[in-house]
């Protein structure tokens, strides 16, 4: 299948596939099973086709949520075509959160605003009909390297709405604790003396659980996610020991002991926040 402007509806969609003047240019991102290339206006996707199908398909949904919100934005799919597996996004002018992170105070509102949006995603977003008692629609992988930050506009930009494959989770539904468990995984995951510490990282953490457990229809299940975060940490880990190698893995080894304590500090077991 293949998109175009008449039936894209609010998400966007057109039908032609990025050529060579659209401003691609040679940056290219590999991962297993995936390519990324990223030009001066357009960002091309390529992956398996029923994996690019069903990021396709949640980045529309998610689109919808952030039309109907005004709490993020999603970058707009310019094109797709699910038989070759590729998705053309246009190119959002982001940046990281991690210097804005590094205040107290802006870190406070800036995690108010990401629990906020991932309450609507999961309060709101519909990717099909039928979804298992208890589930949400799932981000996927609600890390800080996926929340971004518009500094022009100053909004949320959320991209990359696919399941990460180091959680073993490959669900369109799932519970609500699986992103949160994604997203302080990010926050904790920094090496041992790195510049950019995020500020009072305690303090934020507790607000955008707060935050997102008084925003969200299915609260939050302290229990649930220290159990996620339990049984993803050891894959977590095993692609940090891939990515960076293993000596410097051992640099942020800290930070996932660090996750831990923290989480042992919330209230009691089924205690809901």
């Amino acid at each position: 299948m293949r998109g175009t402007s008449a039936d894209a509806g609010p998400a966007g969609v057109t039908g032609a596939h990025a050529e060579a003047g659209d401003g691609v240019s040679p940056t290219e991102i590999m991962a297993p099973g995936r390519a990324v290339l990223v030009g001066d206006s357009v960002v091309v996707k390529t992956q398996e086709t029923t994996t690019s199908r069903r990021e396709r398909i949640r980045t529309q949904a998610a689109s919808l949520v952030a039309e109907q919100t005004g709490l993020f934005v999603v970058p707009k799919i310019i094109s797709f075509d699910d038989a070759q597996g590729q998705i053309v996004f246009e190119r959002l002018p982001i940046t990281g959160l991690h210097e804005i992170l590094r205040d107290r105070d802006q870190g406070l509102v800036m995690m108010q605003r990401m629990a906020e949006a991932l309450a609507a995603t999961h309060g709101r977003m519909v990717i099909s009909e039928t979804a298992p008692k208890g589930w949400v629609p799932l981000h996927g992988d609600f890390a800080l390297t996926n929340v971004l930050h518009l500094p022009g506009a100053d909004r949320l930009a959320i991209i990359d709405w696919a399941n990460a494959e180091w959680t073993g989770f490959d669900g369109d539904y799932g519970p609500p604790e699986l992103d949160v468990a994604v997203f302080l995984t990010s926050l904790f995951h920094r090496r041992a003396f790195y510049p950019r510490q995020v500020a009072s990282r305690h303090e934020v953490a507790r607000h955008f659980l707060a935050t997102y457990a008084s925003r969200s229809p299915h609260g939050l299940d302290l229990a649930a996610l220290r159990s996620i975060v339990t049984g993803i940490m050891p894959a977590f880990i095993r692609l940090t020991r891939r990515l960076r190698g293993p000596l410097r893995a051992l640099a942020y080894r800290h930070s996932m002991i660090d996750l831990e304590l923290f989480l042992r500090r919330l209230p009691a077991n089924n205690a809901r926040v």
